[in-house]
């Protein structure tokens, strides 16, 4: 049978639907590597695939040989299967150790540490929104996260693939492949760099734990402050760790504290709230300042509206798969979790930061 032939009787069940992924499974052969997983969109030019182990292919139907379904539902790879696949891509200089949700790959000799702080992090971020009415999901599929050994390490494998870290980073989350890449800094200074390791731990793994349990998600365009903004309130103490932490000024980042009561609320450079979340364009033009916005406004939300929050979340992540995020929605979808007054909540929200010490 035909390449394209085969590919349009196996999603002729979805294929008028294009928001509507399959249920099924198929697999084919793309490029000589045998790919399985679950269709998410498909056209005469383009199929987008969830693989087994939560990476996205994307690829020409015509290019895609030997095509057949093999499961009436999706199935990710168990933990074994999972390791084995690790093991061909990065060999025996790495050891690789697994918990509840996740499988490391790091440095050998290290145990189970890396991956227990992985996990922990994980149980937090569902702990944190299920006491706020929020009903995380449970990931298909173990969550994967590679530690390096050093940085020349972690920027070599970045400069020969194609994850996508920004220049200079300390580490990432990269939604394509559902990984969380990074390197361990305490190998450069010795042990009181963990601090640095751990917060990039914590900010990317929130990352990765958000598109992975329904908080946010990975098939669709969604704000840009939502995602980091979460991410960095993560990292204060009182949050990743409120049963270690439980004093009030422990759940404030105050380096993002510090960037906005100096920077952002003295003169307001990225306008005001309704012209801020409308886009992520403040993103690009005052990036250290949109990031501080971020924080504060997403702190600001789940402390004083915890509801609306998680409602809110829930809105934009049920977006139509692989759409576009038009700024009229992105204000209509925040009003209707917050109400219609942005000009009063603006203000509510700027007394609010101006109090925070």
């Amino acid at each position: 049978m035909r390449p394209l032939l085969a590919i349009a009787l196996l999603t002729a069940s979805f294929a008028a639907s294009p928001a509507q992924a399959a249920d099924f499974m198929f697999q084919a052969t793309v490029g000589g590597t045998l790919l399985e997983g679950r269709p998410l969109t498909w056209t005469d030019a383009t199929m987008t695939l969830l693989a087994r182990d939560g990476q996205l292919h994307e690829f020409a139907p015509s290019h895609a040989k030997q095509a057949r379904r093999t499961s009436p539902t999706f199935r990710g790879y168990t933990t074994e299967e999972m390791r084995q696949r690790l093991y061909e891509e990065f060999g025996s200089r790495f050891d690789f150790t697994s918990t509840g949700h996740y499988l490391v790959a790091h440095p050998r000799g290290e145990q189970g540490e890396w991956a227990n702080r992985f996990e922990d992090l994980y149980r937090s971020f569902v702990r944190y929104f299920r006491v706020r009415g929020f009903r995380p999901e449970e990931p298909p599929y173990p969550m994967v996260a590679v530690v390096f050994g050093n940085r020349s390490e972690y920027e070599r494998y970045v400069s020969s693939s194609s994850s996508g870290a920004p220049s200079g980073a300390l580490g990432h989350y990269e939604p394509r492949t559902n990984r969380v890449y990074l390197y361990d800094q305490s190998s450069a200074g010795g042990d009181d760099r963990w601090d640095e390791t751990a917060s990039t731990v914590i900010h990317e793994a929130t990352h990765q734990t958000a598109y992975n349990v329904g908080v946010h998600t990975r098939f669709a365009s969604g704000p840009r402050w939502v995602s980091e903004g979460l991410a960095m309130m993560f990292e204060a103490r009182g949050v990743h760790d409120a049963r270690s932490y439980d004093r009030g000024d422990s759940r404030i980042n105050y380096g993002r504290l510090y960037d906005f009561q100096n920077d952002v609320a003295q003169n307001l450079p990225l306008g005001n709230l309704e012209t801020y979340i409308a886009s992520n364009q403040a993103f690009d033009r005052l990036p250290i300042l949109a990031y501080a916005e971020a924080w504060a406004l997403t702190f600001f939300l789940s402390e004083t509206r915890p509801k609306e929050y998680a409602q809110y979340l829930a809105i934009t992540a049920d977006r139509p798969l692989f759409s576009e995020y038009s700024t009229a929605d992105r204000v209509a979808d925040f009003r209707q979790a917050f109400g219609e007054d942005m000009k009063l909540l603006d203000s509510h929200f700027m007394s609010f930061m101006k109090e925070l010490r």
